[in-house]
């Protein structure tokens, strides 16, 4: 705001300020044409053609005391859209259940209270609520006790030099300007500085339905008589009704524990609605918030915050559609600072990790400029500076105002705009002007709060996401990689397409007492859990539920606000979407929602829909038998696999989710005939979930014919243990088992160790058949955990055989034949074996075969297991060396 608007506020009369903005004027154009440099005379003419301005306004205007609005349309006051879906049984009780925070109940708002609500009656005491709010302990400290505004505003310690003071009061003369001193919500009176600055330029009032009592016909709040006041407050879901009372924490010191105005240090209502969002929050001590939260909580803006080190931001683009929409007066500007270390606080005049109110946005001479405010009592001022090149040259423009004044002097250049609104000296302490630039360098985010007028339709629906123990008994799997499977999600569409915005909004929580706090909460102090991040992601499903992150059409980022924004654009018409919160690091409990829909043509929000009717969950593990690897590796087929029986023709989803976040995770159908795959040929694999994904895979088929079906699960890396569960979805009935693990049913015989020796390649032992016997063999390498760290594994190579040179016979051998690394094992296929199989006087050979890929052929150990199927039917002699 300029300070001959301030001026104007802060006259008594019209005529008082008429004649204060000519006399400026006057002085002005003396100064012009007084002024040699030129950059002078550009300043000093820009400043009279203001200043006409102005006087023709004060003189012509009806609303003489109210800065200029940008457009006429702005003051009209847009209807705010209420939620037109019919929230269920449960949402009911939901919202209900949400009143109840720090041991106080919040219910929802209904209607205005009735004027009878303040009176005081004869002999009746005024109204006091309690608890009394907690204080930190630097406001313990200075506090002199809690008073009625008769006795806390102005400020006890505040100096007045002998001029009367105001009492307290619900109107102000001077234009306002709010600070924090001894408080740490600097959001809250960003916030309110906010509001407050968009009403001064001629909006409507949003601040108007806060609180009661309220003058409908002044249109104003008003003093209570009994010191009861009630303020509605928009949080958990809805708005809700908080009720105080008047008394506020006096300082004994020069300190203020609560917001003040400091042009009119006698104004109630900003400590008032301080107070009661602060005894929302948990007290005095709260350790802040930010303003797009605030916001949203005061007026039930929509709250959006804008990463300015984003890649995405197009910074022309943002300053387009956000001037054009603060014009209009449809948005409230905050924003908010980053770290900083002391150095760099001095420096720059700016706080770190400290929020700022925007009061106005300009653009000057090119210069895209934003009017800060710093709400601290004490607050520093920024002290950047912007150096104009010498040959730069900003030309002035031709003032039709002054045609009486004439210069034989061409304007040459002028200092920079921002730099000349910030030599103003009618600027409030802690009030400058910084252009876009610098706001992009120095601060982390800026917070847009939307007038959610500038939409016709609106859905909520409220919900609830159970983090805890599941009651079911399912694990909840959590983190980056996990499935969606367990997020609550939701469809939106918009029957005429556009643009569509998703607000998520936690709700508001109390902090589990642990430890420490547990006294905290005996003696009446209560936390407001701030732990986590959230976001919002939407996908193109056809309105199904999806169980992947990855393929999203737009996402949010993670925020530790409470509320977080997308903004669908473009949508087609009838096109439905589905809306999928994201979590980071939230409490391990029940969390409510709050999840809200904005669009102009009718909205349908509801829960997403099954991609499948039929879904079957089987928990299983990866152990020291079953934790196979990849199909690369020889022990592939001793992976957990699952028997699917498909009846008839139907479409499949699997999905393989492990408990650990380190696992690398894989899942296959293949045709089986019904039984347990032994090995894999690629003829038979039906669908897989393509590359090895962390933590969980999904693969899916649409037309599966009848039949029997095995599925293998698998990790990528073999001997990695841990447990998993498997989801089989399908549009009709299937019956999932779980197979045996490798060697289930089977009897173990493990053979004594096989050392092949230095220079040695191969050894063998003589096997003997007494009766028919079905097996398969599996040998490994012994001590492989230090072979892999040395990188000198062998490959390795195993069969049965019988006869040497042309006469050789083999009945079966690993990996077809070919070698393989023997670190995860080397596997046989089944084979039948009786005496009458052998040739007469045959005799029949286990042989290992190496193959070194170092240049040293050092000893090596090597456990075989043969796995059969009837007790005793096999012998086995020792090992021996081997040539062919």
């Amino acid at each position: 705001m300029s300070s001959n608007s301030r001026a104007s506020i802060r006259a008594s009369s019209r005529e008082e300020a008429l004649q204060s903005t000519i006399d400026a004027a006057e002085t002005s154009m003396r100064a012009l044409k007084l002024a040699k440099d030129p950059r002078d005379k550009a300043r000093h003419s820009a400043r009279v053609k203001q200043l006409l301005q102005e006087a023709e306004r004060i003189k012509h205007c009806e609303d003489w005391r109210s800065a200029p609005a940008r457009s006429s349309a702005s003051q009209q006051a847009t209807k705010i859209p209420a939620s037109t879906r019919n929230p269920s049984r449960a949402e009911q009780i939901l919202l209900l259940k949400a009143s109840y925070l720090n041991n106080l109940k919040f219910p929802p708002w209904t209607t205005p209270p009735a004027p009878d609500e303040f009176d005081l009656a004869d002999g009746e005491s005024l109204f006091v609520d309690a608890p009394e709010l907690c204080l930190s302990e630097v406001q313990e400290e200075a506090l002199d006790g809690w008073k009625r505004p008769h006795e806390a505003l102005p400020p006890p310690s505040w100096s007045f030099g002998g001029v009367v003071k105001q009492g307290p009061s619900m109107s102000f003369v001077r234009s306002i300007d709010l600070v924090q001193d001894a408080a740490t919500d600097c959001s809250l009176v960003a916030s309110l500085c906010a509001g407050v600055a968009r009403a001064e330029r001629g909006h409507s009032k949003i601040l108007r339905t806060v609180i009661y009592p309220y003058d409908e016909e002044n249109r104003r709040p008003i003093m209570s008589r009994n010191g009861k006041y009630f303020v509605r407050l928009n949080f958990n879901g809805c708005f809700r009704k908080v009720v105080i009372d008047d008394r506020l924490p006096v300082s004994s010191t020069g300190r203020v524990i609560h917001v003040v105005d400091r042009h009119n240090p006698g104004l109630l209502w900003p400590a008032l609605i301080e107070k009661a969002y602060l005894k929302v929050l948990g007290g005095y001590d709260f350790p802040g918030s930010n303003s797009a939260t605030d916001l949203w909580v005061l007026t039930g803006w929509i709250p959006e915050q804008v990463f300015l080190q984003s890649d995405d931001l197009e910074p022309e683009r943002f300053w387009r559609h956000t001037l054009e929409a603060f014009d209009l007066g449809d948005v409230l500007i905050t924003m908010g600072t980053g770290k900083m270390t002391p150095e760099t606080e001095r420096d720059l005049g700016l706080a770190g990790e400290h929020d700022y109110a925007v009061l106005d946005l300009r653009e000057v001479e090119g210069q895209k400029l934003f009017l800060i405010k710093n709400p601290w009592c004490e607050g520093a001022s920024w002290c950047g500076k912007t150096q104009i090149p010498p040959h730069a040259v900003m030309p002035d423009r031709e003032l039709s105002e002054l045609a009486s004044i004439e210069s034989d002097e061409d304007t040459a250049s002028m200092q920079c705009s921002r730099d000349l609104l910030n030599a103003d000296k009618e600027l409030s302490p802690g009030t400058f002007w910084m252009d876009i630039d610098n706001v992009l360098q120095h601060f982390e985010s800026i917070y847009l709060n939307w007038n959610p007028g500038i939409f016709s339709q609106r859905q909520d629906v409220h919900f609830t996401w159970n983090l805890g123990d599941q009651k079911d008994g399912r694990q909840q799997h959590r983190g980056q990689f996990a499935s969606l499977s367990r997020h609550p999600q939701f469809t939106a569409t918009a029957s005429k397409g556009g643009t569509i915005w998703v607000l998520l909004s936690r709700h508001l929580r109390n902090a589990i007492p642990t430890g420490a706090t547990e006294q905290k909460v005996a003696e009446g102090r209560h936390t407001i859990d701030l732990q986590g991040h959230i976001a919002l992601a939407a996908f193109s499903s056809q309105g199904q539920r999806v169980l992947l992150p990855e393929k999203h059409i737009l996402k949010g980022w993670f925020v530790d606000s409470p509320q977080t924004l997308i903004k669908l654009r473009d949508c087609v018409p009838g096109s439905v979407y589905t809306i999928v919160p994201l979590e980071q690091d939230l409490v391990a409990a029940e969390q409510t929602f709050t999840l809200s829909v904005f669009g102009k043509s009718p909205l349908t929000l509801a829960e997403a829909a099954p991609r499948a009717p039929c879904t079957s969950v089987v928990p299983a593990a990866w152990t020291k038998e079953t934790a196979g690897g990849n199909a690369h590796s020889p022990t592939y087929p001793s992976n957990p696999q699952f028997s699917v029986a498909v009846l008839q023709k139907t479409g499949m989803r699997l999905m393989v989710e492990a408990a650990s976040e380190n696992a690398s995770v894989h899942v296959k159908l293949v045709y089986s005939k019904g039984q347990r795959v032994q090995e894999i040929r690629n003829r038979d694999i039906i669908f897989d979930s393509g590359e090895y994904r962390k933590r969980c895979c999904v693969a899916e088929f649409a037309e599966l014919e009848p039949g029997h079906y095995t599925i293998i699960c698998s990790t990528f890396e073999p001997n990695q243990l841990g447990a998993f569960t498997l989801t089989v979805e399908s549009s009709q009935p299937v019956r999932t088992t779980a197979w045996p693990k490798e060697g289930a049913g089977r009897l173990r015989m493990e053979l004594s160790t096989a050392i092949i020796g230095v220079g040695n390649g191969k050894i063998a032992a003589r096997l003997i058949p007494k009766r028919l016997v079905n097996f398969y063999a599996i040998a490994s390498q012994l001590d492989s955990a230090s072979t892999r760290a040395s990188g000198n594994s062998s490959l390795l190579r195993m069969s049965i055989e019988s006869g040497r040179g042309p006469m050789r016979r083999i009945y079966t051998a690993s990996n077809g034949g070919e070698y393989a690394d023997c670190i995860g094992g080397v596997r046989t296929g089944g084979l039948d074996l009786a005496p009458e199989t052998l040739r007469h006087g045959e005799q029949l050979w286990f042989v290992l075969d190496r193959m070194c890929t170092s240049t040293d052929a050092r000893e090596e150990g090597f456990g075989v297991v043969l796995f059969l199927d009837q007790p005793d039917a096999l012998a086995c002699g020792a090992w021996r060396t081997w040539d062919d």
